[in-house]
């Protein structure tokens, strides 16, 4: 046989043995996506915001999760009151902390629906062999003392901010009576915005509202307690 074709005999066998290289990495793969996709969780409170989670998953990672504080039975029309987060399981088990003290309002001593959620459109960025997996989700009740406030106050709290949100507009007139029957009681002080402004700090709502009493105007609103 001359060179070329020991040549040629060289290069197929090279292209075979990459083909066969390929074909069982991909068995490979293949073998290593599970059947049936799994998404477990435990969960146990720490502190009166912090819960740890733990969550046991064979999806393959890195994955990202929702990992969530709901309060417990909600209504879908409700005004949403809880704490969630981003979280990237790393392996088969990954153990992290919930700290609710970081939500926007502050969280009433309440029964919570803790979970997490996998969500492949997003989820599984960046990691082909995840995104063919439906939508996951493992939830846990557990109780967190948190504010200590109780549930009605938080989702009254929650719904008369939303209230004010949608309904007060600046430089309105200053109607005390009608305020207060929306708002409940008030706390006054003066207030920083002029020397003609007081403050009227209503703690159902945890809001403020700054009034103009020359003029007579609810001059603009304040979520929690302020002066200016």
């Amino acid at each position: 046989m001359n060179g070329k074709g020991v040549a040629y005999l060289a290069l197929s066998a090279a292209i075979a043995l990459g083909a066969c290289s390929r074909s069982t990495s991909s068995q490979r793969q293949q073998a290593e996506v599970p059947a049936n996709p799994v998404l477990e969780l435990d969960v146990t409170p720490i502190s009166a915001y912090e819960a740890q989670f733990r969550v046991s998953t064979n999806l393959p990672p890195p994955v990202t999760v929702v990992a969530g504080l709901d309060l417990a039975d909600q209504k879908p029309d409700d005004v949403w009151i809880g704490y969630s987060e981003h979280v990237v399981l790393t392996g088969a088990t990954t153990t992290f902390v919930l700290d609710a003290a970081k939500a926007e309002d502050p969280l009433p001593a309440a029964s919570y629906e803790a979970g997490v959620s996998f969500y492949p459109r997003w989820g599984a960025e960046g990691n082909p062999a995840a995104k063919a997996f439906p939508e996951l989700e493992a939830v846990q009740l557990v109780e967190l003392q948190a504010s200590g406030q109780t549930r009605e106050a938080a989702v009254r709290r929650v719904e008369l901010q939303k209230w004010v949100m949608l309904n007060i507009n600046m430089n309105v007139p200053w109607d005390e009576r009608f305020y207060v029957n929306k708002l409940g009681q008030y706390q006054k002080s003066k207030a920083d915005l002029s020397r003609l402004h007081d403050a009227y700090y209503f703690p159902d709502a945890d809001v403020t509202l700054l009034v103009n009493r020359l003029r007579g105007e609810l001059t603009l609103w304040r979520l929690g307690r302020a002066t200016q």
